[in-house]
């Protein structure tokens, strides 16, 4: 069965279902301070970017907006109500996991991104390991002390994730509540980490929880086997639904070693609960699912229509296309839907690995359900998004925080870096006139894989 996740009335349903960073490696800025008799060294533990083999794409995710303004958070609500639905099952295994006496419970938030979608969800963590230890209305000598790791790559928001982390920048939800950072409940301890997690970030049995949400599916490299195909620019769109298989054998490796790595890093008992995008049974994935048109077709369409020249009926300035045909072909995403059964097979090669659960999730795009609950009358949590281009300058944003380095990846190196952001700007504007044109079509539905792991 696949549960679907209906945001903005936070109920669910449920269906029959029978079918289907370059998460760059990443650096961070974890700052230690050791002390040798009267020298005190502030060390700031920074990784190299990950690089790709020469002969696959090298180009990493590059996140959009300034550093600092937090703008991942701000502009993909749907994370929210993805973290919303993993955490009844996240709460249970604190309760059931061992939980060690004489250490501070270790946090893995691994691909973070800007540290704000996750904010809710450790505050509550924070919470539910103190009351089980029952520490959580003693004095602050005596509280569960929490160490919350952030984990993204090199050129992730860093600033943003350390305004978000200690509470100078708020995080809101997809409903405008504010979420408030764990740190101020004292005795939690911001760390970041940027070694990438297809490699071991932390030592051995070091982490009791482990978490990652919409971001394993990024490949550690990128074959770009689809480049030069005109039809297909995601892995998971292939007319006969089988993935290339480059793509296939890198998602598997990458997976492999993704698990190796938790493995080593998980203290015994220790869970690693990762929500990842998947194809789902039913061959449903991000952008496309039994609601509204493809997010992905109107990615191509709004691409496509920057290699049209001003010579058609449509278009008689006779301005020249903005991209040539090569540009037009040079898409290959960087990244890959695994389904249900990939996950497993991965997770049974790791002998220290058991599985615990594993289910399909479809969580509806928030943007696109109170847009027409809005239309439909509202439900008392009204926006002031009103007509179609409004909707469209709304959810369009959620859609770009993740594909804008790839799509600029396909511009060519002749073109310099500001010819690149105006082409681009085209193409969001394409993409918002499309969605303007039939509102109630276009939605970025969310399809996840929620899978719990024990370290045995």
């Amino acid at each position: 069965m696949i549960k679907v996740i209906i945001p903005s009335s936070k109920k669910t349903m449920l269906f029959r279902a029978s079918k289907r960073s370059i998460y760059a490696a990443a650096t961070i800025i974890a700052c230690c301070t050791f002390q040798s008799s009267d020298v005190v060294v502030t060390a700031l533990a920074l990784k190299q970017q990950q690089v790709c083999d020469s002969k696959k794409n090298s180009v990493v995710h590059t996140p959009v907006g300034r550093d600092g303004d937090g703008d991942y958070t701000a502009s993909t609500k749907g994370c929210f109500d993805v973290i919303d639905a993993a955490t009844p099952v996240i709460l249970k295994e604190i309760q059931r996991q061992p939980i060690r006496n004489d250490q501070p419970f270790h946090i893995a938030d691994m691909g973070t991104a800007d540290a704000g979608t996750s904010l809710g969800l450790l505050s509550k963590i924070v919470t539910a390991v103190r009351e089980r230890t029952n520490t959580a209305k003693k004095d602050n000598d005596d509280e569960k002390e929490i160490v919350i790791h952030y984990e993204d790559q090199k050129d992730n928001e860093w600033k943003s994730v350390f305004n978000h982390a200690l509470g100078y920048k708020m995080a809101t939800d997809a409903y405008g509540n504010e979420i408030d950072t764990p740190y101020k409940l004292g005795n939690v301890f911001i760390e970041a980490n940027g070694v990438g997690f297809h490699k071991q970030c932390y030592p051995k049995q070091s982490i009791d929880l482990a978490l990652s949400f919409t971001a394993m599916h990024w490949l550690s490299s990128s074959p770009s086997s689809l480049r030069g195909n005109a039809d297909v620019m995601h892995s998971a769109r292939t007319l006969d639904g089988v993935p290339p298989p480059e793509e296939q054998k890198q998602a598997a490796d990458d997976w492999y070693q993704i698990l190796l790595a938790r493995s080593k890093e998980l203290t015994i008992g220790g869970r690693f609960i990762c929500i990842n995008f998947c194809v789902s049974e039913d061959g449903y994935f991000l952008g496309q699912t039994d609601k509204g048109v493809s997010m992905w077709d109107s990615f191509q369409q709004s691409w496509n229509k920057l290699a049209e020249s001003g010579n058609d009926d449509e278009n008689q300035n006779g301005a020249a296309a903005l991209i040539t045909e090569e540009e037009r072909i040079g898409i290959s995403f960087p990244n890959y839907y695994r389904t249900t059964k990939e996950f497993l097979e991965g997770i049974e090669r790791c002998p220290t690995l058991r599985l615990i659960s594993a289910e399909e999730k479809i969580v509806r795009c928030p943007y696109r359900e109170q847009y027409v609950k809005n239309m439909n009358g509202g439900d008392g949590k009204e926006t002031q998004i009103t007509s179609p281009m409004e909707y469209a300058k709304s959810f369009v944003p959620t859609t770009r925080t993740w594909s804008h380095s790839t799509f600029k990846a396909a511009l060519s190196d002749d073109k310099t870096d500001q010819e690149k952001e105006d082409i681009l700007e085209q193409f969001w504007t394409n993409y918002e006139e499309l969605v303007a044109s039939s509102p109630e079509e276009h939605g970025m539905d969310y399809v996840h894989s929620y899978l719990v792991v024990e370290k045995i």
